[in-house]
């Protein structure tokens, strides 16, 4: 059993998609069907039902990904530790993050540990946070960044490695627009475009106007997109509650700073427990602490500057 072959069957156990798995791994769609057949072939079973529309384990399968994930953990770490004999460090490291964040906050990070740790090939990619969690329990993505702090998972660690302001975003023509910052008061039944429920950002703007609280902000519009919210608000059908990170200068567009209870959110970083850490994760890790706090330490807007660490 090829350890390429095991972790070719972990992406598509995790997708239950030949053609995402093979984005994921770099590999052409035939790749990705030869690899799992030769799988098959090895171990005499069955591990995909492919009679219906959509891919399915069959028991085989369930069976054999209950162990991949260990398997594929202990070649990493035995990859590790020859590796630090070795001493420069080399190997893939996949980073993934909201599409936020991966515009804005991480290519600085990645700028730097690049440069510094060149024989590492670095990959990133941008997911939802539900995805980003998934991908980070099966191993396709060694790191992961998201907004907030999310509920404990097993195997799964998580810090917090920085605080971003949340502002207001309206039209430029707004009668809010000349003003420094904005309160809940200020904003009583203005239109509010919003993210679907569920969404990381969903959740940010529900945090900031609970449900039950007099003078919310009414709901004109649920968008899938930061990018299409940020375009709507410029051309007037709304405002929005957004991380500062996720806004650029644009025409048409007034920032404003909100001063809520809720006035901030955390950025998290997300790695998977183990019991040795590949020597690039390990740097990354200890390069992205430091990143964050000199990424923002020239801030002196951010009201939370001094809590970046």
């Amino acid at each position: 059993m090829q350890l390429k072959h095991l972790r070719t069957f972990a992406t598509v156990a995790s997708t239950l998609n030949v053609t995402r798995a093979g984005e994921r791994l770099h590999l052409a769609q035939s790749s990705v069907t030869e690899q799992i057949q030769a799988l098959e072939t090895d171990l005499g079973v069955v591990l995909f039902d492919r009679s219906k529309r959509r891919l399915h384990l069959t028991e085989a399968g369930r069976r054999l990904l209950d162990h991949a994930a260990d398997l594929l953990s202990l070649a990493d770490e035995a990859r590790s530790a020859v590796a630090d004999v070795a001493g420069q460090p080399t190997g893939s490291l996949t980073v993934g993050g909201l599409e936020t964040l991966c515009s804005s906050f991480l290519p600085p990070l990645l700028m730097t540990f690049c440069t510094a740790h060149p024989a590492v090939a670095v990959r990133m990619t941008t997911a939802g946070s539900g995805e980003l969690r998934s991908g980070i329990r099966s191993g396709d993505i060694d790191v992961a960044f998201v907004f907030g702090e999310g509920p404990p998972e097993d195997g799964v660690e998580r810090e917090i490695v920085a605080w971003d302001r949340l502002t207001v975003i309206v039209p430029a023509g707004h009668q809010l627009a000349g003003r420094d910052a904005v309160a809940p008061d200020d904003l009583r039944d203005e239109p509010f475009l919003v993210t679907a429920t569920g969404c990381v950002y969903r959740r940010m703007f529900d945090t900031a106007f609970p449900a039950a609280g007099a003078g919310r902000p009414r709901t004109a519009g649920e968008f899938d997109s930061i990018g299409a919210i940020r375009a709507l608000v410029a051309a007037g059908l709304g405002c929005a509650l957004v991380p500062a990170l996720a806004v650029a200068p644009a025409a048409g567009l007034a920032v404003l700073p909100w001063v809520g209870d809720a006035d901030s959110v955390p950025v998290s970083m997300l790695w998977r427990r183990r019991r040795v850490q590949p020597p690039g994760l390990r740097l990354f890790l200890t390069s992205a602490r430091k990143g964050f706090c000199a990424v923002r330490s020239d801030d002196d807007h951010h009201p939370h500057a001094e809590r970046f660490r």
